[in-house]
């Protein structure tokens, strides 16, 4: 990757934190390196149908109330704060895990077993990607506590489809997430426990961060993005 940076004429970074990392591990000069965000599937930005809602709802048994967290199921993604946060909630409120399994998804299961949560933590695998918008659009909160990420694309599905993010401080969610959505510590339990208490019980607040967010997300069309790449050839040609 180094060698490929130094051999480049331009590079395109897919965050302002990742622009940050291929200055600081490989020395690149920041004049070389160019900024493009990316956006999400355009699905992501239509509202499903009720019927569609009612069918994913009882194919997948899922709970009336509950927070969504979607991203391969391993260590540096953190899903297990977000389990952790579930011994302060109330009873009703569940969370559902969406992705590829790991060897760290056996860590979780712990977890859950010995706190008794198996009926309020479920962990779906396979979902087929024409299944994945009305998950969003069917949860309260959405939560993204990963350590590093180089963008985080499903915090700009989640804010397309109309719901709160709470995500993790410590590299690039900040930038895809917006000025409104609530970033907390990765290891900060109590702080994420809290963030969910307050959505919950203050709809005003709740409703600001879905228009604002939805509001925000406009900036990663695929149009802007494909516009930023061209204007990059251009300058290259000259």
């Amino acid at each position: 990757f180094r060698k490929a940076c130094e051999n480049a004429d331009r590079i395109i970074a897919i965050s302002e934190c990742t622009k940050r990392d291929i200055i600081e591990f490989f020395g690149i000069p920041a004049d070389k390196i160019e900024v493009v965000y990316q956006g999400c599937d355009t699905s992501f930005t239509h509202s499903v149908t009720e019927e569609k809602k009612r069918e994913v709802r009882a194919k997948y048994q899922l709970p009336e109330h509950y927070i969504l967290n979607v991203g391969s199921i391993e260590e540096r993604k953190n899903a297990l704060s977000a389990v952790q946060t579930l011994t302060m909630l109330p009873e009703q409120i569940h969370l559902v895990i969406v992705g590829r399994r790991t060897e760290y998804t056996d860590k979780i299961e712990r977890f859950i077993k010995e706190n008794k949560l198996e009926e309020r933590v479920h962990i779906i695998s396979n979902v087929p990607f024409d299944d994945l918008p009305t998950f969003y659009q069917l949860a309260e909160i959405f939560v993204y506590p990963s350590r590093f990420e180089g963008f985080g694309i499903p915090i700009i599905e989640a804010l397309y489809s109309g719901i709160p993010v709470v995500a993790a401080t410590g590299s690039c969610l900040e930038e895809a997430g917006g000025p409104d959505s609530i970033y907390i510590h990765p290891d900060d339990i109590k702080g994420m426990a809290n963030a969910f208490k307050q959505i919950y019980s203050d709809p005003e607040r709740k409703k600001e961060m879905i228009e604002k967010g939805q509001t925000f997300a406009k900036r990663f069309s695929e149009e802007k993005q494909a516009e930023e790449i061209l204007n990059i050839y251009k300058k290259l040609m000259r």
